[in-house]
């Protein structure tokens, strides 16, 4: 088994780790959520994304912390999404 806790941290790593663009902080936030409860997905769907059980930004420091720490690989960059959003940042700064 790999030692995980003497692995440097490299929290550049886990810059790209978001809530939009990497399902496995959805995934984390949603078993969490159902272990704690008892309750079903669709439960956890109803309460929106905003709810604050959700446990999405709990999730997202965890999914962070490991990237950071080597223990997830850190999500793959979406080009075309990153060529759209800075399409869309050019348009509004040009306005």
């Amino acid at each position: 088994m790999k030692q995980y806790e003497t692995i440097p941290l490299d929290p550049r790593k886990a810059e790209d780790v978001h809530y939009a663009t990497d399902n496995r902080i959805r995934a984390l936030a949603q078993a969490m959520w159902c272990m704690r409860t008892g309750k079903t997905r669709q439960d956890w769907l109803n309460l929106g994304k905003d709810h604050p059980d959700t446990l999405i930004p709990e999730a997202r420091e965890w999914v962070r912390a490991a990237v950071a720490a080597s223990i997830l690989e850190p999500p793959e960059r979406n080009l075309e999404a990153d060529r759209m959003y800075e399409e869309l940042q050019a348009r509004r700064a040009a306005r």
